[in-house]
């Protein structure tokens, strides 16, 4: 078989079954070996695009994909997706073309450049592929590490002559990583410390995701009645409706949220990972003390005081932490149901009125929500939106919501829900995107529409980066040229084979999210939206630092 053949083969008894991407030149051979695999290839229009599905996959399946491109611009294109996946704990496996190994040895030439010193920074592991001997060990060693606890990308990179070499070899085969069982001394201190306080608050993250330990942490919540905060990736583990929900944390401003950790004397930390949210000022630079429940050792340098940690496989540590409290039962502090009460009361304020025109984004989200069905998929792209979509939309079960967050790299929403809505693990696949988030990989439109998938992307129209003029604004009292100019919304959908369903009265939305979702084709829905001091809503609470 060809070196190519071998990769691909190996992939396969690996696990791989879809690789999305844009060829080039050099991995023809690559291409012609996937093409007579059981593993899918989806061509896509832009490699960044082709990473940002791979990475949405792994959030949703829990099992790599692979994402390809050619040397070169189309490896330095494949880049930002990658680490996305790598900071927002996904799996996925990037593959490479590189030159042939004679012309990698030499100064300079065309195209060439260190792809394994590139990608080193923004994976777990980056390879070059010199020998055939090494593929089946390095293959299936990459996709262990890519779906191992805290998972991540991997890079490959295969030379062009080695692809095309003819060689011998047969995949290897090795056990997955998996999360040890907690030490019972690290559970037993963790007992300790929370026996001790008098107003802890659960800090769920992305790990519970992950691991799929949500009615675990739940469960733990209602026994010992300790009210929860959630970051971005982690919202819905608990419903709306829920008392001890105590919403998402993490806006720019003071919020509701952070009036109740501020009254909190310890932090219960399950599954949080240090990038979702900045650990010094989640605890006041380390003045409320932790315990964390994590499936690998954290760092030390994150900013926080760590009284206890369990480490291990996360659903073991909760139920561990859970036996030894037996008969332990916290009252939630009055400061912390007033913080409660009072964000439901600001989820329930419309002030949009039927015939406007230009809508304030908390009663899209309003809409948006009332029509979502557990089995929805929902993901949200980068910029002023992203802040109000966490904030405001409630999901309606853990792992509904999809958030673009440890990168925070624009432009995933779109490529995302294309790969969400071709797997068709949900009822319907909705992105809700800025006006600037969308246009990062507009040229995907083709894709989901030769794909044919059925899913909805609502654009959010306010015409510039709204967020970073907030910001400038905030720092400075002024903001530079940050607006621009958006395209004819009808006349993109219909060049790329979508529908186009304008909203310009907000007693039309609703209705239009009904069309949308029966509709047999990808729909672009647009509306012109509002956003009231996206930095902080001075109304409700004033900007200052948690004391």
């Amino acid at each position: 078989m060809t070196g190519a053949e071998l990769f691909v083969r190996c992939l396969h008894d690996a696990g791989v079954r879809v690789v999305y991407g844009v060829p080039g030149e050099e991995n023809t051979n690559l291409m012609l070996a996937l093409q007579a695999s059981d593993i899918r290839f989806v061509l896509t229009r832009h490699e960044q695009a082709a990473a940002f599905m791979a990475s949405v996959y792994g959030r949703l399946t829990g099992k790599p994909a692979g994402c390809l491109s050619t040397l070169g611009p189309g490896a330095t294109n494949l880049l930002t997706g990658v680490a996305d996946a790598t900071l927002d704990y996904a799996p996925l496996i990037a593959i490479t073309a590189q030159a042939g190994r004679l012309r990698m040895s030499l100064s300079e030439s065309h195209q060439v450049i260190d792809l394994e010193a590139l990608f080193r920074p923004v994976t777990k592991s980056s390879h070059m592929l010199m020998s055939a001997d090494a593929v089946p060990g390095i293959v299936a060693e990459a996709v262990r590490l890519a779906c191992a606890p805290r998972p991540g990308a991997v890079h490959l990179s295969l030379p062009e002559d080695l692809a095309r070499a003819d060689v011998s070899g047969t995949p290897v085969s090795r056990p997955d990583l998996v999360a040890p069982l907690p030490a019972p001394s690290a559970v037993l201190e963790a007992i300790r410390v929370l026996r001790e306080a008098e107003r802890p608050v659960l800090v769920v993250g992305n790990g519970v995701i992950r691991s799929k330990t949500d009615q675990t942490v739940r469960t733990l919540a209602e026994t010992l009645n300790i009210p929860v905060v959630t970051s971005f990736m982690a919202t819905g583990v608990l419903p709306k409706d829920h008392a001890l929900n105590m919403f998402t944390l993490g806006q720019p401003f003071v919020d509701h949220v952070d009036r109740a950790l501020a009254d909190a004397d310890l932090l219960v930390s399950i599954g949080f990972d240090p990038v979702e949210y900045p650990p010094a000022k989640l605890t006041d630079d380390g003045r409320i003390p932790v315990i964390t429940l994590v499936e690998q050792p954290g760092a030390a340098d994150v900013g926080w005081d760590v009284k206890a940690e369990i480490v291990g496989a996360l659903s073991a540590g909760v139920k561990a932490l859970m036996a030894g409290l037996t008969g332990y039962v916290w009252k939630v502090p009055e400061t912390m149901c007033m913080a409660r009460a009072t964000m439901l009361e600001t989820l329930s304020t419309r002030t949009t009125l039927a015939d406007d025109t230009l809508f304030r984004a908390e009663d899209v989200l309003s809409v948006v929500e009332d029509q979502l069905d557990p089995n929805d998929i929902v993901l949200s792209g980068v910029g002023t939106h992203k802040m109000k979509v966490v904030r405001s939309l409630i999901p309606k079960r853990a792992g509904q919501m999809i958030v673009a967050n440890g990168l925070a790299g624009m432009g995933l929403a779109l490529p995302g829900a294309i790969a969400a809505a071709d797997l068709e693990l949900g009822d319907h696949v909705l992105a809700i995107c800025g006006d600037g988030d969308f246009l990062m990989n507009v040229q995907d439109m083709e894709t989901a529409a030769r794909l044919g998938v059925r899913m909805t992307v609502m654009v959010w129209e306010d015409g510039g980066y709204g967020l970073i003029e907030a910001k400038q604004e905030d720092d400075a009292g002024t903001h530079t040229e940050l607006g621009f100019t958006n395209p004819k919304w009808a006349d993109l959908a219909s060049a790329f084979g979508w529908q186009h369903l304008p909203v310009d009265r907000f007693d039309r939305l609703r209705d239009a999210l009904c069309s949308a979702r029966r509709s047999n084709k990808p729909t672009l829905l647009t509306l012109k939206i509002r956003y009231d001091d996206p930095l902080r809503d001075r109304t409700e609470i004033p900007s200052k630092s948690v004391a």
